[in-house]
């Protein structure tokens, strides 16, 4: 037998021998499960969000570490052709102003300062709420008997501008375009660089102070995306009537007022919010009678005169403010990345809260970078969805009934 082959088996048979004395056994190669992000546990889609991110939409600004700003916004219809620069808005509120339904609008700039926003007009207390769970300076031209009030009071940062206001530096905050005529009022409008002058004129901070922030998650792949979807806002009257259809190429809903394209005047662009949130909530009315204090509330009358105190004017819609409200979290609808997500609202009583929105699982919900839009309506109203099966169906009836 071959040498060389009888001296290796030797070597072997040693090697397993002392193997097997030493009770040694092969170490097998380790594994190290695949780190999962509380996102990815949560079914969302990752997103870095770059280190200069707006707090509100995720996105990459240079003014992330500034104060923003809420302006009002006329919603009459014959206002709402000249909007400006309401596409430039990192968030939008759209919420009735009156009793009846009539809804205005409040664009909160951060990233973008546009020289003109508006047509504006007047506040109302619950905008004024809003702006401050964001940590915005509250804009309006001209306020109601009860915001006024608040306003003195100093219950938020607030700027009113009106025509012709200045910062001291004499730097444009509020004109009226001459040029622009319609029925509701004179066709006002902000200039930011004035309004944040005035704002440092006032001793209010720059700094932002929306810290806490929404969260977001990233864009779903394309061949993920629906090819159909719509948001239906349903006002009383569908006058005030709103829907968003869904946009696959841009994974954002397109905009339509009276079934017509809702287009910003200054850029041309048709509005696309990259996210849609809907709340149903009581409608409460300034009432002259209640005594607001025994249930442990301010008193909204303290400082409107005597003669302007009035019922059924104003509404307060419950959204968790710290002065006037009983409410603090309520249902909720979610709209983004072609998904329709059931969940709710909530927030803590205090000044400069925020709002936190849940899924129905108690997950914070994640926005997609971009746009939101979110809409008030008092209950009895509602905001629908058709998705595409439901869309595909009713096509389908549609023809079979021709």
């Amino acid at each position: 037998m071959n040498k060389k082959f009888l001296m290796t088996v030797g070597i072997g048979c040693i090697a397993m021998v002392a193997l097997a004395g030493c009770g040694c056994k092969k170490k097998s190669k380790e594994i190290v499960p695949e780190q999962i992000t509380e996102e990815q546990s949560a079914g969302l889609i990752p997103y870095n969000e770059p280190e200069n991110a707006s707090k509100i939409t995720g996105l990459a600004c240079d003014n992330f570490n500034k104060r923003s700003f809420g302006v009002m916004y006329s919603g009459s219809n014959d206002a709402r052709p000249y909007w400006k620069n309401l596409d430039q808005a990192d968030f939008i509120l759209e919420m009735p102003h009156r009793m009846h339904n009539e809804p205005r609008l409040m664009g909160v700039f951060q990233c973008n300062i546009p020289n003109v926003e508006g047509p504006m007009r007047s506040g109302r207390i619950d905008f004024l709420s809003v702006a401050d769970s964001l940590g915005a300076v509250f804009v309006p031209w001209g306020k109601s008997i009860v915001t006024a009030a608040a306003m003195h009071k100093g219950l938020a940062d607030n700027i009113e501008v009106g025509n012709g206001t200045t910062s001291k530096d004499g730097t444009r905050a509020g004109f009226i375009d001459p040029n622009i005529h319609f029925y509701s009022a004179n066709a006002a409008y902000a200039d930011l660089n004035g309004v944040i002058k005035m704002s440092k004129d006032k001793g209010y901070s720059s700094d932002n102070l929306f810290t806490t922030g929404f969260k977001h998650q990233g864009e779903i792949a394309m061949d993920k995306r629906p090819e159909h979807g719509t948001v239906d806002v349903k006002f009383d009257t569908s006058e005030h009537r709103v829907k968003y259809e869904y946009d696959k190429e841009t994974n954002s809903y397109k905009r339509f007022y009276k079934g017509k394209p809702s287009i910003d005047s200054a850029s041309g662009k048709q509005y696309a919010p990259k996210n849609i949130i809907g709340i149903v909530t009581k409608r409460d009315s300034w009432l002259a009678e209640k005594d607001y204090t025994a249930e442990g509330l301010m008193d909204p009358w303290d400082g409107v005169p005597a003669d302007h105190i009035e019922s059924n004017q104003y509404p307060n819609m419950q959204l968790g403010d710290p002065w006037f409200d009983t409410v603090f979290e309520g249902p909720a609808k979610f709209f983004m990345n072609g998904q329709y997500i059931k969940g709710t609202w909530k927030r803590e009583k205090g000044k400069n809260q925020p709002f936190k929105f849940y899924d129905e699982n108690g997950q914070e919900i994640h926005f997609v970078p971009g746009q939101i839009w979110m809409h008030v309506l008092p209950h009895g109203q509602k905001v629908g969805y058709e998705d595409e099966e439901e869309y595909q169906d009713r096509m389908k009836d549609e023809a079979n009934n021709q």
